[in-house]
C-alpha cells in the first residue's frame, strides 16, 4: 500500500525478494469501500499473500505540505494529516528538525491507515481471521532504510534524532 508520488516500487523490488503487488492511493489515503475491500481480499487470497505493508517516503509531498509552509501546495493536505500534526508535543514542535516531524507524521499517518484497514468489515475481518501480518514503514532516502513506527517514535521523540543505527 503506497502513494504513487513516492515512486518507490523499484526500490521495494530490489530490497525485498519475492512477489510484490502494489495498491496505491494519493497521500496514502486509501479508500475502504466494500468493492475495494472485496477486490483486495480476492487478490490476497488468490496470490496467497501473507503480509500487507503500508510504505511511504518521508519526503512525500503530502506530509511536507503540512509541515513546510514555504512549499507551494501541489495537493491540498488532507485534514487527517493536519489533525495528526496537532497530536505532537509542544516541545517537539518548537525544537525539532522539520525532517523529524515529517518522519513522525508519516509514520503516524500510515499507522492510522493500517488501523482503518483492520477495522473494515470485510477486509480487516478476514486479515485478522487469517492472521495476515500488517505493518507500516517510512522510507528514509538519505539512509536507504525502511523505519518501522516503533523505531521512529523511540528515536525521534525520546532522543530527538534519527540516526542510521
Amino acid at each position: 500500500m503506497i502513494c504513487p508520488t513516492d515512486n518507490i516500487e523499484s526500490i521495494l523490488r530490489q530490497t525485498y525478494s519475492g512477489k510484490a503487488f502494489f495498491h496505491t492511493a494519493l497521500g496514502a489515503n486509501f479508500r475502504w469501500d466494500i468493492d475495494t475491500q472485496k477486490s483486495l481480499l480476492t487478490l490476497i487470497e488468490n496470490q496467497k499473500i501473507t503480509q500487507v505493508v503500508f510504505i511511504t517516503k518521508y519526503m512525500n509531498i503530502f506530509y511536507r505540505e503540512v509541515l513546510e509552509p514555504e512549499i507551494e501546495p501541489f495537493f491540498n493536505a488532507n485534514e487527517t494529516l493536519l489533525q495528526l500534526d496537532k497530536t505532537l508535543p509542544d516541545f517537539f514542535l518548537n525544537q525539532s528538525h522539520p525532517i523529524l516531524r515529517i518522519m513522525l507524521l508519516a509514520s503516524r499517518h500510515l499507522q492510522k491507515q493500517q488501523r482503518y484497514m483492520l477495522e473494515t468489515s470485510v477486509l480487516g475481518k478476514s486479515l485478522k481471521h487469517n492472521k495476515i501480518i500488517t505493518e507500516s514503514f517510512v522510507y528514509q532516502t538519505n539512509n536507504l532504510i525502511f523505519y518501522p513506527p516503533e523505531t521512529i517514535e523511540k528515536k525521534v521523540l525520546l532522543y530527538g534524532k534519527l540516526s542510521p543505527n
